[in-house]
């Protein structure tokens, strides 16, 4: 079938290791990742992240149950403020824009 895998961790996933794996098996050194609010916060969290990539279109739609780009399971992780730095703003044609940060890392709150 032709289908690719990896095993990274034994007992729970091990996302440093996997990420490792995948840059062997597929031999290259980015990935982009297109999860869920869990799996960006826990790629974020992990230091597995260099760059966040967002596109904010101009619509609304008010839903209170809307998720959000980050989120910490309180079964896997507690929030962690992580700072950003502006690498770009694109205007695009559709009257979008296109902002890419890089990260710096975890903030001190106090």
């Amino acid at each position: 079938m032709g289908v690719s895998y990896i095993i990274a961790g034994d007992e729970q996933l091990d996302m440093a290791e996997a990420v490792r794996k995948i840059g062997e098996t597929f031999k290259t050194e980015e990935i982009i990742l297109g999860g869920g609010g869990t799996l960006n916060w826990s790629m974020l969290r992990d230091g597995l992240c260099d760059e966040v990539s967002i596109v904010m279109m101009p619509i609304a739609d008010g839903e209170k149950h809307t998720h959000s780009l980050f989120e910490a399971d309180e079964k896997y992780s507690a929030p962690l403020p992580i700072g950003f730095s502006l690498a770009s703003v694109e205007p695009l044609e559709d009257g979008s824009v296109w902002m890419r940060y890089g990260v710096n890392g975890p903030v001190d709150a106090n």
